[in-house]
């Protein structure tokens, strides 16, 4: 049986994206104009606005503007690129010059908007991060920009079902009711100001004319403080009334005052003309608006139409002139919309709701109530940065996404999944939270104020949180139900983010704001690859890559477009395709020199480290790699960082026979991970996983499956005891088990290992290939001769396929296939394959590597029972020569070959000669081959008529085990050397 290698993942198991820029955030609409007051028309210009700021004029000494979006009688909506969080905003402006009189009415009101606003947190209310005056005093808000188009668009754009403008509608009304909820009341809802973005959801905007909302005669209970001027001042003049007629309630079209059932009706009359294509009340100018709602007078609504008659009901409950009989809240009217009777399976129940709905109509809600405190800062409003980020609506879509797979496992996946991202976001919230606050107490707006650099990163870990969490809800994907825990652990950490160390050696942003600003939308698709290798969407990833290469060398900022390849070479390394990925690095680490990014350059170095010698078996190429690796690393001056050199160095000096050193540079990276202050979990399972290797190699197996098992312990907690990153600890037990003569416990591991590589990978990946090889190994050890041969046929196949003819994993299958020719008395052709396996050897790693010495012993061996001795022999005292050299770290190659020679002195008639062989190779066989030894030894000392009883007894305990391991060849031989060597030969006289 071939010697077998212990697996494990490359170092690191997934790259991740290091930050370099800020990320995007949803990009907006243009906002039409507001009508002038007392206009009943709605209108919205766009066509060139007086006194513009021209774009790359920069505001605030923070935005700087891009485009015109419109304008209209408040002022200009601009699009605009935050300098400070590097991201897109729409930033509203109005200068005093451009009110209708020397009143400042327009600009109360837009920081009115501001601070209204602000103090929404909620998935259907578009976000405002900012507001203030300009050099100039001029007013402004930044909010976020939606990508997307006005609800009155969205309804023009063609004709929709009743149901979808329903939905639509009810979005909005949610957004409203929490505006409702946070005492403020829109006074001017109209299809102008929602926005549809392009995922689908709908966001109130515009809350200029807000205004908390008043008592019916009396003060807010246990208000602390009088409001603000701005929340209370009155907008109403002396014939003047704001907000858009054509929507309003009687009692704000007469100046009186208003609640949250005035926005409820003009919220009905928008949804009115929305499900029947016509307007609710007939009328042109202000006095006929006003009669034909005070008087009820509503234009009944089309005979043919599909709306059913309780949605028509709930509408007009809304469209009352009084407003006590309207519904006493949104929060009531949207229950009345959503409350469909033909999905209720029982009449009785649709009869009682119908029966409620009806009851209703005749309460008077007394309704009214103001929270008159003091604006809440933006800064306690931060949960609401994470709707369409992770939020309720998310949480159900992942759900489906990884329940609907019907997988086994995909209910506790999914549940270990959102705690990490509730975990994430929460911990996301808190520090972005204490970064607000700490920018507003910092005072100056310089660069690099630490503030400004921490609330930098934070905006950076949200847009890859939502690159995440988009691709990770999308469709239900088997591949997610394995890949999302370890996915949202590969997350960026958040911790750096609060390390000044970590913040000031970060690479901004580009200090030109036009390539900044061009730098946004790619920022984000790269943002997305990161997501898309995390989850395991390896195609799609690299064809994204692949699209991204020509914008970002014409961007001509190196370490977005480092980053960028770094991230390619992750999905090329996951994809099986090394040499592509060494490729994309070799592009990428002068890009980060370029730009600086010390910790993209580390990490690249050390990916590249992996690619060549781990995966492409360029061993000598590999280690010539160090000096630079650890230069890299040692820059960042981070333990984590260290740790991962380390690790890879220990890696090469493992697979190229360096056992005593590869166990330096592992417990060195052991060290300097411990030291680490947060350690990275999984990163710390592969380096324990990789400390089980190297003392397995040494011979070391019960230390081995201490470092194993404890892998193992921490992948389940974090992974779930279903997770193919178990798979490679799996496997290498299951050497343990092998090793130690478990076969039954081996077969179960590998077994286990290779249903989660097949379910992930597919049946093509080299991976599978080896889980295909140990397997083959095991069963060829409990006597399945045919099966295993069969297994190590298929591992052969794809290792070619997969890495090339002459990569040593290739060389492992052929030594296999040639174990199991022999087993199966087929010695010419095991001599074919072991020729070829040691030809491999040789040329990829040279003739003094241990490998090649150990592939010489089954040839060897081979070659004696051909009855080649001459050449056998030179084969067996190649390997004992580096057996010897190896002893004092590992006796099993020299035990393998001492066997081989022991045998050829059998089959030569030299008996005696081969007894101190075979005794001495007894002492340092490992478990697997012992049996092998013991049956040598008894043919041995019985031909030399040497201790012919222990002879008889070495024999029995070899055809026991080949009995209980089910190896029938094996156990019928020495079970008929038993019976003809019953007795011992009576000695000759001389």
């Amino acid at each position: 049986m071939s010697a077998q290698r212990p697996e494990r993942p490359a170092s690191p198991e997934a790259p991740e994206a290091a930050p370099t820029l800020g990320g995007p955030a949803p990009a907006p609409r243009p906002e039409p104009g507001r009508p002038p007051p007392g206009s009943v028309r709605d209108t919205a210009r766009t066509e060139g606005a007086p006194d513009a700021p021209p774009p790359g004029r920069l505001l605030a000494e923070r935005y700087t503007v891009l485009s015109l979006l419109g304008h209209g009688g408040m002022g200009l909506v601009l699009a605009a690129y935050d300098a400070r969080l590097n991201r897109r905003v729409a930033l509203k402006l109005l200068r005093s010059r451009w009110s209708a009189d020397d009143s400042d009415d327009p600009q109360v009101r837009l920081l009115r908007e501001a601070q209204a606003m602000a103090r929404l947190n909620h998935p259907h209310v578009v976000h405002v991060y900012d507001s203030g005056r300009l050099e100039d005093e001029s007013v402004f808000i930044a909010m976020e920009y939606v990508e997307g188009q006005t609800l009155r668009q969205w309804l023009q754009q063609r004709p929709r079902a009743w149901r979808e403008v329903l939905r639509a509608f009810v979005e909005a009304g949610q957004g409203l009711s929490a505006a409702h909820a946070a005492g403020l009341v829109h006074r001017d809802f109209k299809p102008d100001n929602v926005l549809v973005g392009q995922d689908g959801r709908v966001r109130v905007t515009d809350f200029g004319v807000a205004q908390a909302t008043q008592l019916m005669g009396g003060e807010a209970p246990g208000l602390a403080r009088p409001p603000p001027r701005t929340w209370v001042e009155p907008l109403t003049e002396s014939g003047k009334v704001l907000g858009t007629p054509r929507y309003m309630a009687p009692e704000q079209l007469r100046g009186g005052l208003i609640d949250a059932r005035s926005d409820l009706f003009a919220f009905c009359v928008a949804l009115y003309e929305a499900l029947y294509g016509q307007r609710p009340f007939a009328g042109d100018t202000f006095t006929e608006l006003l009669d034909a709602r005070a008087d009820e007078r509503i234009i009944p609504p089309p005979t043919q139409s599909e709306v059913p008659a309780w949605v028509a009901r709930a509408t007009l409950r809304g469209l009352r002139a009084d407003p006590l009989q309207r519904p006493g809240s949104m929060r009531e009217l949207l229950a009345e919309l959503q409350n469909d009777p033909q999905q209720r399976r029982r009449a009785r129940a649709r009869m009682a709701a119908l029966a409620g709905g009806a009851a209703l109509l005749g309460v008077a809600a007394v309704w009214g109530w103001v929270r008159q405190e003091e604006p809440v800062s933006t800064c306690a409003t931060m949960s609401g940065r994470l709707a369409g980020i992770w939020d309720g609506a998310l949480k159900t879509r992942l759900e489906g996404a990884l329940v609907g797979t019907q997988l086994p496992h995909a209910r506790d996946t999914f549940e270990r999944v959102s705690r990490l991202l509730d975990t994430y976001a929460a911990d996301w919230v808190t520090q972005r939270t204490e970064a607000c606050e700490q920018a507003r107490q910092d005072g100056a707006a310089g660069p690099l104020r630490l503030a400004v650099l921490r609330e930098y990163c934070l905006e950076r870990r949200l847009d890859q949180l939502g690159a995440l969490t988009e691709v990770l809800t999308r469709e239900p994907d088997p591949r997610l139900v394995d890949q999302g825990v370890q996915a949202v652990q590969s997350l960026p950490s958040l911790r750096d983010c609060a390390d000044a160390r970590a913040l000031m050696s970060a690479v901004p942003p580009p200090e030109d704001l036009v390539v900044r600003a061009r730098a946004e939308p790619l920022q984000r698709q790269v943002d997305r690859l990161g997501a898309l290798l995390r989850a395991g969407r390896f195609k799609e990833g690299i064809a994204l890559a692949d699209a991204l290469q020509p914008q970002l060398a014409a961007l001509g900022h190196p370490p977005l477009h480092a980053l960028a390849l770094y991230t390619k070479a992750g999905l090329q390394d996951a994809a099986g395709d090394y040499r592509g990925a060494e490729a994309s690095l070799r592009e990428a680490l002068p890009l980060a020199a370029q730009g600086r990014d010390s910790e993209l350059e580390a990490r690249a170095w050390n990916l590249l480290v992996t690619e060549v010698g781990a995966r492409q078996a360029r061993y000598a190429d590999a280690l010539a790699l160090e000096l630079p690796l650890m230069t890299a690393a040692r820059r960042v001056g981070d333990d984590q960082h260290l740790a991962f050199a380390l690790e890879s160095m220990g890696n090469m000096r493992w697979m190229t026979g360096e056992y005593t050193q590869g166990l330096e540079y592992y417990q060195r990276a052991l060290e300097a991970l411990e030291r680490a202050p947060n350690v990275d979990e999984l990163g710390m399972t592969r380096l324990l996983n990789s400390l089980g290797n190297v003392l397995m190699d040494l011979g070391q197996h019960a230390k081995a499956r201490e470092f194993y098992e404890r892998s193992l312990v921490m992948k389940q907690e974090l992974l779930g005891a279903e997770h193919p990153a178990i798979a490679s600890t799996l496997n290498n037990l299951g050497i343990v088990d092998e090793e130690l003569g478990d076969y039954v416990q081996a077969q179960a591991r590998y077994e286990h290992a290779l249903a989660l590589r097949q379910k992930l990978l597919g049946p093509e990946h080299p991976q599978v290939a080896s889980s295909l090889a140990n397997l083959g190994d095991v069963l060829l050890a409990r006597g399945q001769l045919d099966t295993a041969l069969a297994h190590h046929e298929r591992a052969l196949a794809l290792r070619q396929k997969a890495l090339g003819p002459e990569h040593p994993g290739v060389a492992y299958s052929y030594s296999s296939l040639g174990e199991a020719r022999a087993s199966l008395g087929q010695d010419a052709r095991a001599r074919e394959a072991f020729e070829r396996a040691l030809a491999i050897h040789e040329k990829t790693q040279g003739a003094e590597h241990v490998e090649t010495a150990e592939a010489c012993v089954p040839l060897g061996r081979t070659l004696v029972r051909l009855g080649r001795w001459e050449e056998a022999s030179l084969y067996l005292r190649r390997a004992r020569l580096k057996g010897e050299q190896l002893l004092a770290t590992d006796g099993r190659l020299l035990a393998r070959s001492l066997l081989g020679m022991g045998e050829l002195h059998l089959a030569r008639g030299q008996s005696a000669t081969a007894v101190p062989l075979l005794e001495r190779a007894l002492t340092l066989i490992d478990v697997r081959h012992r049996p092998e030894v013991q049956w040598a030894l008894a043919r041995a000392l019985w031909d030399a008529d040497l201790e012919r009883a222990r002879a008889r007894e070495l024999a029995a305990q070899a055809a026991e085990h080949y009995r209980r391991t089910g190896q029938e060849r094996q156990h019928t031989a020495v079970a008929q050397w038993l019976v003809l060597h019953s007795q011992p030969l009576a000695t000759q006289a001389p």
